[in-house]
């Protein structure tokens, strides 16, 4: 299981005592405002924190949390999952408010890239987004997606963009 560093992040699996700001971060609405699930419950961030841990024993890839190396704090959490019935190998990111703004998810999601098409020899990448997520739309786009179709789950649009590794500008 591999951690990833940049200048100023560590991407690294979650660890039990990341749990109280997961779930600080995943109880913001504004910052869960275009996730699927919405904001959730303490009980419902520590069972999606679980899930993603155990995909990385199901997989050995998945998601990390993000940490920034100069205060050595949780900022969000980033990553790859490809669960039965998914759309693919899908990278997904959220980030807490303090962060946004920062440019700590183009890095992080650049390496994450990187990482994808290098150490885990993928040439996909999808990520699915709500329409109305202009800032995630914009990120996707500097990491060299394209819109490849649409898709609609629990009642809502989404846009699956793809990340191909023959025409990605994240290296």
């Amino acid at each position: 299981m591999t951690d990833l560093l940049t200048d100023r992040l560590q991407l690294r699996i979650f660890q039990p005592d990341d749990f109280e700001r997961h779930a600080e971060i995943c109880a913001d609405p504004e910052v869960m405002r275009y996730i699927r699930a919405g904001p959730l419950s303490r009980v419902e961030a520590w069972w999606q924190m679980a899930r993603y841990i155990g995909h990385w024993q199901l997989r050995g890839y998945g998601i990390w949390a993000i940490v920034e190396r100069s205060t050595n704090r949780v900022i969000g959490h980033l990553g790859f999952l490809d669960p039965e019935g998914g759309v693919g190998f899908e990278l997904g990111w959220v980030l807490a408010r303090s962060a946004w703004g920062r440019g700590f998810a183009l890095e992080g999601t650049r390496a994450a890239v990187h990482h994808a098409f290098t150490a885990l020899d993928r040439d996909h990448i999808a990520c699915v987004i709500r329409p109305e997520n202009a800032r995630s739309i914009h990120l996707a786009e500097r990491l060299g997606a394209a819109p490849e179709r649409e898709i609609e789950e629990s009642g809502r649009r989404l846009i699956v963009y793809g990340i191909r590794r023959s025409e990605t500008v994240a290296d």
